[in-house]
């Protein structure tokens, strides 16, 4: 039987990161070893097999970038349209690791499984845990029921969805999650068991379409905060093409940010500074030009909105994009 490659893509992080010892959990370099020698450190992966690689980049990934985020979809979908490819696979840091799962959850166009990953400890360090979710990352992306779910993030033994998953944890090697709905599957016994899909439009059903390398709009980000400077709101206003809110609560904004935003003629999402909940239009949203979050984070919110002004938009017409994605 002709069994179709999996393709590990090698970004970088913590994964791919050397410390000064096996103690050393919190410093280290990341991005300091290839991905061959991250598949050599798995012994059992060859029996996933067949494998190829490409290491797209090999950074820290709180140096990820809108650029590389565009670099990273042109090539996903180029491997993706491949006969002889099964699914995909690509190791990254975990401190952006939320934000390019969701970017390409928007812009890849497959229904071949696509699975990102990574560790919370050095390759180095004691129990290290990224070989295991290198491992069932791969699992995963053998299994049948991977196909048609959009991006998915394995760690810990987990599966969630690129649109709703978050790291909720600073060092914890289970940090990987969805503290609203819960996880959408975990690895088990060398495969993934899914028990939900996303219900959200996804990769080979996105209106999104990168063919070139392109220039993405800037999109700013305020997160709110008793006393904030009002001045704050302008400065970054003035250098985006649109601009989200992170409010108190359900999206609350103080009457004083209202003022200010009201003169404010790019787009403007109202989200929350929260991470959990759904933030709903309101009676107000309207005439003062906001449009509603609903339960993206502030960083998931830029990423759409960044996405939808390629070209103009109408108010409407975004309204629809948050409502879709």
């Amino acid at each position: 039987m002709n069994v179709k490659k999996i393709m590990i893509i090698g970004t970088g992080g913590t994964i791919a990161g050397t410390g000064n010892g096996a103690s050393a959990l919190t410093e280290y370099r990341a991005g300091s070893i290839g991905v061959q020698e991250l598949m050599q450190a798995v012994p059992t992966l060859e029996g996933y097999g067949p494998f190829e690689s490409i290491q797209f980049s090999n950074i820290d990934s709180s140096e990820m970038s809108p650029y590389r985020w565009v670099r990273l979809a042109l090539l996903v979908n180029e491997v993706a349209e491949r006969d002889d490819i099964g699914g995909i696979v690509i190791t990254h840091g975990t401190d952006t690791m939320e934000e390019t799962a969701y970017f390409l959850q928007l812009t890849v166009h497959t229904k071949k499984p696509v699975v990102m990953t990574g560790s919370m400890r050095p390759a180095t360090a004691l129990s290290a845990d990224g070989p295991v979710n290198l491992l069932q990352a791969v699992q995963v992306a053998r299994s049948e029921s991977a196909k048609g779910q959009g991006v998915l993030v394995v760690m810990n033994g987990y599966i969630d969805s690129a649109r709703e998953v978050a790291k909720l944890h600073t060092t914890d090697v289970g940090t990987f999650g969805n503290a609203q709905l819960g996880h959408m599957g975990c690895v088990q016994n060398g495969r993934g068991y899914l028990y939900y899909a996303p219900c959200r439009t996804h990769t080979k059903d996105s209106e999104f379409i990168l063919r070139e390398e392109v220039e993405l709009p800037p999109i700013g980000i305020v997160n709110l905060y008793a006393g904030l400077d009002l001045d704050v709101i302008d400065f970054i206003a003035q250098r985006s093409k649109g601009l989200i809110i992170g409010g108190f609560g359900h999206g609350t904004l103080p009457q004083s940010v209202r003022e200010v935003l009201k003169k404010i003629t790019i787009p403007k999402v109202r989200s929350s500074r929260i991470g959990n909940g759904i933030v709903s239009s309101n009676s107000s949203d309207a005439k003062e030009g906001l449009i509603v979050s609903d339960s993206l984070s502030p960083v998931k919110a830029r990423i759409l909105l960044m996405l939808a002004l390629q070209r103009e938009r109408s108010r409407e017409d975004l309204e629809r994009i948050f409502a879709s994605y």
